[in-house]
């Protein structure tokens, strides 16, 4: 813990990844907002992170360091489960034996890194496809069940973490890219290589930094969308960036009423026109011949 303290000293940009136990439930592809928010809440309220993986970076796409942080909270026969996420997640290499023997507790861990976090202002946190990831790590810094709707979840968000980016958002709106790609896909479109193997939250946060220093100037505003979350997370920066750009229209308009003028008021008609008995065209009567 004294390690990431000290690297977010000069790395503020966090790059995260979880790996769980799996969905309980199954979303519809029409379902609402709301549907896959309390499928979400369901799931992640019931079940316990597995793993944490931080990659810390500065704005220059520089890593300081990544961390792999293994739960041993999770009881692979008594708890929660989703069988197959399970199943691919042992075919994955994951040693959900050894993590349980040799892990840490979620409560001491997210205890502590709450501590830093308050201490460490303007850190940005990067994700892909991150609405279970971002979930699991509000879930374990307030040691709280999730807010009731998908709103209040964002507006807690935005109150607890800060700026948000999710890299599946951003592939959809970069040239060449798209969201149905998926993190090693979109790493290859980039020519990127992974370090460590994938589906450990571990490596996996690192290649999401490094595929995230490298599109990020190719996209246009991005922050606060979440891939599958319908409510933007509205950050302190955002709210800045909207005063700012509201206070400069407001400026823009009373200098433009300084240098012309309001618009003035619309010339007054002597007499009314074309009503009955006003002859129009100069005064002329057009009398019928008979």
């Amino acid at each position: 813990m004294s390690l990431i303290e000290k690297c977010l000293r000069t790395h503020k940009w966090i790059a995260m990844d979880t790996e769980f136990p799996g969905s309980l439930r199954e979303t519809s592809q029409n379902a609402t907002d709301q549907e896959r928010y309390n499928d979400m809440r369901f799931s992640v309220g019931k079940t316990k992170v597995i793993q944490l993986g931080l990659t810390l970076f500065d704005v220059n796409g520089s890593i300081g360091g990544t961390w792999e942080i293994n739960f041993a909270d999770f009881r692979e026969t008594e708890d929660a489960r989703n069988e197959k996420s399970i199943g691919f997640l042992k075919r994955n290499g994951l040693d959900l034996k050894k993590i349980r023997e040799e892990g840490i507790g979620i409560r001491d861990f997210f205890l502590d890194l709450n501590l830093i976090l308050k201490q460490t202002r303007n850190i940005t946190w990067v994700t892909f496809h991150g609405s279970y990831d971002i979930a699991y790590l509000l879930k374990g810094l307030t040691g709280e069940s999730l807010p009731v709707t998908s709103d209040r979840f964002s507006k807690s968000v935005a109150r607890i973490l800060g700026s948000v980016y999710d890299l599946k958002v951003m592939a959809d709106r970069c040239n060449g890219l798209s969201s149905r790609l998926g993190l090693q896909s979109l790493a290859n479109e980039v020519g990127l290589n992974r370090v460590g193997t994938a589906h450990h939250a571990g490596s996996d946060s690192e290649l999401t930094a490094r595929v995230f220093a490298k599109i990020f100037d190719n996209v246009g505003d991005s922050e606060g969308y979440i891939y599958g979350l319908g409510h933007r997370i509205i950050s302190d920066r955002l709210k800045q960036e909207a005063m700012m750009m509201h206070q400069m229209h407001m400026n823009h308009v009373m200098m433009m009423s300084r240098c012309y003028g309001p618009p003035p008021p619309p010339f007054p008609l002597r007499m009314p026109r074309f009503v009955p008995g006003h002859p129009p065209f100069g005064g002329l009567v057009l009398v019928p011949r008979v």
